[in-house]
């Protein structure tokens, strides 16, 4: 059995819980917030027994295995380092830290006290996100570009508890941290080579960049787009990787939809028709995925095998699934694509 605690009892911790409580081989043993109201509120909820306003007295418990760390990415790094000598696992929500430099402190202090740290880039896991690189990686279909385009309203998000003010506050580093994080590690899982960024956008609405666009450059002429907006009327949430021979396929992230397409074009009534009855189908298709998310809730199924294969690499002693070196190189990205955007101009990553 392993013995886990969690600090931050926010909106992500509740994903984390549901994730933990299905999982036999794992138990719960305290949970932490600064705000103690709202960790007493979700530890009653999951049937946890202690609850603390302070991390020190939660790694304080006899046999805590794992400290999972969902507090805002400001904290990361110091709680992190703090707990360190006292767990022998962490994992930690993304983005991993606000700088390179904090990542590399995370990951020396980690490596000097013997703890293993995992960083959750969960959408690596999404069976889509899977498919098309097992695809890539066996050579059936040969990548050119990848396009993660996320398109939502901040003040939509808030409404329904799925954004706090915290997010769009500078000295959280923004939009571009907490929502940019997943397209730069997903980027970067398909185009590992990234070697060159130009970003150009604007504040919008809010004191940060909320809508932008960045161009990503590899040494061998692939190329990746990110396009993101958080000032948007209506959600839409699309990646799509693009083969040097015209195939294309699209991901349907909220729906965990795969689609190839490869209809003709509609250059002729019977073509016309045809892509009509395709179109119909994909909609189907693609409300019937919801669907099975919604009420199966199949969206846990990416933070599940994260961490299922993470407490798996702390029972049998293998690294875990995310290193913290890739949440390094993902901040590395996030740092180039925020200098090029107030720099107005392309910049090199090292």
């Amino acid at each position: 059995m392993v013995n886990v605690g969690l600090i931050g009892c926010g909106g992500i911790a509740k994903v984390h819980m549901q994730v933990y409580q299905s999982m036999k081989n794992v138990n719960v043993v305290g949970l932490c917030d600064l705000n103690l109201e709202r960790a007493k509120h979700l530890a009653k909820k999951h049937n946890v027994n202690k609850t603390f306003e302070n991390y020190a007295n939660l790694v304080e418990i006899k046999d805590l295995d794992l400290v999972d760390i969902c507090t805002p990415v400001s904290t990361h790094a110091h709680i992190a380092c703090d707990v360190a000598k006292d767990v022998p696992a962490i994992l930690v929500e993304k983005p991993m830290a606000l700088s390179v430099s904090e990542c590399e402190k995370m990951i020396k202090e980690t490596k000097k006290h013997g703890s293993k740290l995992c960083i959750a880039h969960n959408q690596i896991f999404l069976p889509s996100i899977q498919k098309a690189k097992s695809m890539i990686d066996q050579g059936d279909f040969d990548l050119l570009s990848f396009t993660t385009m996320q398109k939502e309203s901040f003040e939509s998000l808030k409404a329904h508890e799925l954004a706090a003010d915290w997010m769009i506050k500078p000295e959280q580093k923004g939009i571009l941290w907490e929502v940019c994080c997943h397209l730069a590690y997903l980027q970067l899982h398909f185009l590992p080579d990234i070697s060159e960024v130009y970003a150009v956008g604007s504040k919008t609405k809010y004191p940060v960049h909320d809508h932008f666009a960045v161009l990503l450059r590899t040494p061998n002429q692939l190329f990746g787009l990110i396009d993101l907006s958080w000032v948007s009327n209506e959600t839409e949430i699309i990646y799509e990787i693009r083969g040097s021979k015209g195939k294309r396929a699209q991901i349907y992230r909220d729906f965990d939809y795969f689609l190839e397409n490869s209809v003709n074009p509609p250059l002729n009534v019977a073509n016309v028709a045809r892509g009509f009855l395709v179109d119909e189908k994909r909609v189907l298709q693609k409300w019937m995925n919801f669907g099975l998310n919604y009420f199966q809730k199949r969206k846990m199924i990416p933070h599940l095998k994260l961490v299922g294969n993470y407490i798996t690499s702390i029972e049998q002693d293998l690294p875990p699934p995310i290193l913290p070196e890739e949440g390094k190189n993902t901040i590395n990205l996030l740092e180039s694509i925020s200098k090029s955007l107030d720099e107005k101009r392309p910049v090199k990553i090292n």
